[in-house]
């Protein structure tokens, strides 16, 4: 208190101009401002207008008066609420525990406003208060706008909910900023993520991805679609596309993509092994054999590139069917599926051709691997013993190339190949992709 007034005694300007000066600063945030004193029932005006006096001289008493201003300020849908908050005769109770209580309400003139009463000194009970109206409108309008925002994120959020409901990974993007929000994350990802200090802008994302979780011969056609332009192009916004990839392991995952916005998309992952696998087994799988079928080859594997392509075939298998009969040869094209199915890697593939054909395509062998895996399931058919069938001896042949190529590109190498095995019979004869016979 001291320091106040010695900074008054020697402020350097007129005290009243001062104090006029900060008055009128102050008022300047306000439609009106009035000291009220509730013993006196009156009212000392700080700031007004000829609006706000008229109605304030048209009442008999303070409350009418107060009213007055209010109900005349106020749109009719805020009537109810402001005659409420402005009675003073609950205001000394409302005001109990509080220096300042306030209303806002819709203006007919400012739009909208917040009604305050201030408590002035610490008499008990109440006696004095100011009261103040102000224009609130650039507030409301910027909690209007967050409130609209927030609305809008829930219904997003609500989108991508329903748009990405059973995916283990859900992740957006803004295009603009790079930036992505992941909406759910699988361990899978939380342990590609691991390894990087901050959080990966988009692009860094989806490289980290693709080269850790994308087979290899997936990783261009992922990268194609994960790419900003093409989802530009080829998507409106609300629009959406699937994709099928095989992930490091060889398993089958499926990534959504919904284009959310102009400038925003969101991604979803979810494993597809079995879903796949059971649909795959019903159009793909030979139902004698177990293996996968000629459409498989035909719709699948033919474009793909291996390392190694062999055929292989039953020796004297029609001998078998015209002596012992059709239900034995399929006994013995059933064992024979069985060895070689068990005999490869999850990567390569075992296909019933076509009759005693069978087509068995490698990724990632060398020759020497290849020549030894080959003499092992040679070697294994014959020792098949049919349960029903025990004077059947089968033996088979095999005839293979190693390179890097198509299946398709490759696989008349290799039924050269067998061709040589077919005039020995029981054995195994390798060529190079490059080579002809």
């Amino acid at each position: 208190m001291d320091n106040y007034k010695k900074f008054i005694a020697d402020f350097p300007v007129d005290s009243a101009e001062f104090f006029t000066a900060i008055t009128y600063a102050t008022t300047e945030l306000y439609i009106s401002m009035h000291v009220l004193d509730l013993e006196d029932k009156t009212a000392f005006p700080i700031k007004t207008n000829e609006f706000i006096d008229k109605f304030m001289k048209g009442g008999n008493t303070l409350q009418e008066s107060l009213t007055n201003i209010m109900v005349n300020l106020a749109c009719p849908e805020s009537v109810r609420s402001i005659k409420i908050f402005t009675t003073l005769s609950t205001l000394p109770e409302r005001m109990k525990n509080a220096n300042v209580i306030s209303e806002i309400f819709h203006g007919k003139i400012h739009g909208w406003s917040k009604a305050m009463f201030v408590r002035i000194g610490d008499e008990k009970p109440l006696r004095r208060v100011l009261y103040l109206v102000e224009n609130v409108n650039a507030q409301m309008t910027k909690l209007e706008q967050e409130k609209e925002l927030l609305e809008q994120n829930r219904k997003q959020q609500n989108m991508i909910n329903a748009l990405m409901n059973g995916y283990d990974s859900v992740v957006g993007v803004d295009f603009v900023t790079e930036k992505v929000e992941f909406f759910r994350v699988s361990d899978r990802i939380k342990n590609v993520l691991s390894f990087m200090n901050e959080p990966p802008l988009f692009k860094a994302l989806v490289e980290k991805l693709i080269n850790t979780s994308v087979h290899e011969e997936d990783r261009d056609s992922v990268r194609k679609v994960a790419d900003e332009s093409y989802i530009k192009e080829y998507l409106h916004v609300g629009g959406s596309l699937s994709k099928i990839f095989h992930n490091e392991l060889g398993q089958y995952v499926e990534m959504k993509v919904v284009r959310t916005g102009e400038e925003t998309t969101v991604f979803g992952f979810t494993d597809k092994t079995n879903e796949i696998a059971e649909i795959n087994d019903k159009i793909y799988k030979d139902s004698l054999t177990q293996v996968m079928n000629r459409k498989y080859f035909d719709d699948k594997l033919a474009s793909r590139n291996s390392q190694a392509v062999v055929m292989a075939d039953i020796d004297f298998f029609k001998d078998v069917n015209d002596n012992y009969g059709h239900q034995c040869g399929d006994a013995a094209l059933a064992a024979v599926a069985s060895i070689l199915n068990s005999s490869v890697r999850s990567l390569d593939r075992v296909v019933r051709y076509g009759g005693d054909e069978f087509l068995i395509s490698f990724k990632d062998i060398s020759h020497e691997t290849l020549k030894i895996r080959l003499e092992q399931m040679r070697a294994l058919a014959e020792k098949i013993k049919l349960q029903d069938y025990p004077n059947v001896q089968l033996t088979m042949s095999f005839g293979g190339t190693f390179g890097d190529g198509t299946v398709s590109d490759m696989l008349s190498f290799a039924d050269k190949a067998l061709y040589v095995s077919k005039k020995k019979r029981n054995c195994v004869t390798l060529v190079p992709f490059e080579e002809k016979i």
